[in-house]
């Protein structure tokens, strides 16, 4: 993969997924669509019965104001009103499409923090086989100054070799991270472990600043010890982080997503919007 050419965007008519919209109509995708869902109505909904007629209003004007956004911006774009639970309509138009990316959105910050999220774009991510772009509503699309956070793990050389390709794709320079999370007093207690899991870390960041030099990449390297979410986004906000690259395990289903994961607090406080990386890329980029 070069460039993000067949997006799918979460559209729901609220001012953050239509934020989510606008930026994603800045990536130059070859083919842009907009998947409004309206939702089941209920369990005792017989099968293939359609949601009453009013229900479907606030979806379609979502799509209008989908459409003339496009318009106004010259990009075209071609809009889905599906009926379902809205994360399975997304992931189902994705796969119809062979997209490359998913693009979603977040709440508002006015929202308490362990509802940021939103239970449609963590299903998403949770479920999602496609890489998955998380748009704060603030934040803009860009890709010249890129952090891959990586913890050694197969998910985190998958996270790179997209970093990479992105990186090289759209002209922008790379830093990579890993943090030393342990518990406070850890190093004093155990000084010999510390200082072998600190040489391991080195060695990640190392390894993937080689690769991105060889590929004529910028690159710069950190190792920090913190807790993960926080190294990730301090960082991110101190080196004004256009996008950070993130691996994922899986398919995780919403339980595993939500119980604290590094990639869901990073995505929570994020400057910036986050690239969780879930499908198997080449490792030999």
């Amino acid at each position: 993969m070069a460039r993000f050419n067949k997006i799918i965007v979460a559209v729901d008519g609220t001012a953050a997924s239509l934020h989510t919209l606008k930026e994603a109509l800045t990536m130059g995708a070859e083919r842009l669509t907009a998947v409004s869902a309206v939702p089941g109505f209920g369990p005792r909904r017989a099968e293939g019965e359609e949601p009453p007629a009013s229900l479907w209003g606030p979806y379609e004007r979502a799509l209008a104001a989908a459409r003339e956004m496009a318009r106004e911006a010259g990009v075209e774009l071609e809009t889905v009103l599906a009926v379902g639970e809205p994360y399975r309509s997304i992931l189902e138009q994705a796969e119809a499409r062979d997209a490359d990316l998913v693009v979603v959105g977040l709440k508002g910050p006015d929202l308490p923090e362990e509802a940021m999220m939103g239970s449609t774009t963590a299903r998403v991510i949770g479920y999602s086989p496609r890489d998955v772009l998380v748009v704060g509503p603030n934040a803009r699309v860009a890709f010249a100054r890129i952090l891959l956070a990586t913890d050694g793990s197969r998910y985190s050389q998958r996270a790179l070799v997209r970093a990479l390709e992105v990186a090289r794709a759209y002209g922008g320079a790379l830093q990579v991270v890993s943090a030393l999370d342990v518990p406070p007093g850890f190093a004093a207690e155990a000084p010999e472990v510390t200082t072998e899991l600190l040489a391991g870390l080195n060695r990640q960041v190392a390894e993937a600043k080689q690769r991105a030099q060889g590929l004529g990449i910028e690159c710069r390297g950190w190792v920090r010890q913190g807790t993960a979410h926080q190294v990730i986004t301090g960082l991110a906000r101190a080196s004004r982080i256009d996008l950070i690259v993130m691996g994922s395990h899986g398919r995780t289903g919403l339980k595993r997503l939500l119980m604290g994961s590094v990639a869901e607090r990073v995505i929570a406080r994020a400057p910036c919007p986050v690239l969780v990386v879930k499908s198997a890329a080449d490792l030999e980029c």
